[in-house]
């Protein structure tokens, strides 16, 4: 991606400059809440009105194993 910074110098990037936020997600609960929440990113932006929805999302295959697009290892996921 092109990224003009303030100063006009054009650098190259794989990811948006500036910070990001990133974290280690240790426990199961906190492992859930976050799949929930990524589940919901397009409910929230109106592309669909559920999880699942979205053609792409997971969160079809975690309702219905073995129907969605995506297929998931969904025995190494944890439990809550």
């Amino acid at each position: 991606m092109e990224d003009r910074q303030p100063n006009g110098r054009i650098s190259y990037r794989f990811w948006q400059r500036g910070g990001g936020f990133d974290s280690n997600l240790t426990e199961p609960k906190a492992v859930c809440e976050t799949v929930d929440y990524i589940h919901a990113n397009p409910v929230r932006r109106e592309l669909c009105i559920r999880p699942v929805d979205w053609t792409w999302s997971s969160a079809i295959e975690m309702e219905s194993p073995g129907t969605g697009v995506l297929s998931l290892d969904l025995d190494s996921f944890p439990r809550t």
